[in-house]
């Protein structure tokens, strides 16, 4: 899928469709401005709407450069699926074994797709309550595409939902990146921040004489005690390299799940909750808190949080606006990231191989100069 300005910022987006349900986009291949820009992989689990819109867009392609050729892609008509799970959801609330066993004959061919076989599995193994709660949930994810017959409606939704998991991806990226720079800072504080201010009371007693040094001296310390105490005012735990992979994979997760952007076209309500819970979110994961984070993601994969409005939209000139914000968006999010990229800061931070290393180094080298200042003012 194409969407360009001009053709210096092509792109070309790949993308993955696993057992009609699972979604890998993203390993974009830039023919321009390589240097400016990011790869992201986004993975999107159990949205069939996604994947159906996915594969929508590969046949309708396929078929106009190769009109003579085979689909390779199984069906999968959803509408008559839907239909046949009723039929069979009604087979076990009557207790009609018989008639159940005839019709989940009829659905195994589309077994493939991974909801179909949970539910055929449950059936097999008489777990009829849990395979009716199954077909339940099916459904209700899955009806709102038979609205979707309009190609330009589905191929508007398919370019915002690309474009919310871009968006998503690179603004935790983003987060990422920010994340480096305050857990550096946050550490340089605690490991030198007494010793740093220890050095710059000094420099404020041997410009004494000088007016103009001596208010920048004291300018200097008073901005950094500041800066110190709020540091040592916050809540960082500490984790080993396994819980900051672990911490690392739920939050983005999560963010998958509740990033507001995929909510824009929502009631208030539900956009206030989502705001609510993305904040809770991103404070938690700042803290390094890993359990919080992981209890907000086991809310979220319960499905506290509905986009049944914005997922049933079907007003062409909404979806467009919508598709205008999110590409706006994403090229904030893209100029953030550079930004971040490019500064001094940032390029310091990544060349430091060791934290632990520099930190005793950083640490050793202040010391001295410390001393070397109680010298100069013993002396004077």
């Amino acid at each position: 899928m194409t969407n360009t300005d001009s053709d210096t910022e092509l792109m070309h987006n790949k993308f993955c469709v696993i057992d009609h349900c699972n979604v890998i986009t993203g390993s974009y291949n830039w023919s321009y401005k390589a240097k400016n820009n990011f790869e992201n992989i986004v993975v999107t689990n159990n949205d069939t709407i996604l994947a159906e819109q996915f594969i929508f867009e590969f046949n309708k392609i396929r078929q106009k450069y190769y009109p003579d050729s085979d689909l390779l892609i199984k069906d999968f008509p959803l509408n008559s699926i839907i239909k046949r799970l009723e039929i069979l959801k009604n087979y076990m609330l009557l207790e009609d074994i018989e008639e159940l066993e005839r019709g989940i004959l009829k659905l195994k061919e589309f077994d493939f797709n991974s909801d179909i076989e949970e539910i055929i599995q449950n059936i097999d193994k008489k777990e009829f309550t849990e395979a009716i709660n199954r077909i339940q949930e099916f459904i209700s994810k899955n009806q709102k595409l038979s609205i979707w017959i309009d190609p330009e409606i589905a191929a508007l939704k398919l370019e915002m939902k690309n474009f919310e998991n871009q968006i998503t991806a690179f603004d935790t990226e983003k987060i990422e990146l920010n994340k480096i720079l305050s857990e550096f800072q946050h550490r340089h504080a605690i490991e030198l921040g007494e010793i740093i201010l220890d050095i710059l009371k000094l420099r404020k007693i041997k410009f004494k004489e000088d007016k103009e040094k001596f208010k920048e001296a004291e300018k200097d310390e008073k901005d950094y005690g500041k800066s110190f105490d709020i540091e040592k005012g916050k809540e960082i735990l500490s984790l080993n390299k396994e819980q900051k992979v672990e911490l690392k994979k739920k939050y983005r997760e999560a963010t998958v799940l509740c990033h507001p952007d995929k909510f824009a076209n929502e009631s208030i309500d539900i956009q206030k909750q989502v705001e609510a819970i993305f904040k809770e979110l991103n404070e938690a994961n700042a803290k390094n808190d890993l359990k919080h984070v992981t209890e907000i993601l086991e809310k979220l994969k319960k499905g506290i949080l509905s986009t049944s409005k914005g997922d049933g939209l079907t007003d062409k000139d909404i979806l467009r606006l919508t598709i205008d914000r999110l590409k706006m968006k994403l090229r904030e999010i893209e100029s953030a990231i550079i930004a971040i990229k490019e500064s001094d800061t940032f390029q310091t931070i990544i060349n430091i191989e060791d934290w632990d290393d520099y930190f005793y180094q950083t640490k050793e080298e202040l010391k001295i100069e410390l001393e070397e200042l109680k010298i100069e003012l013993n002396e004077t």
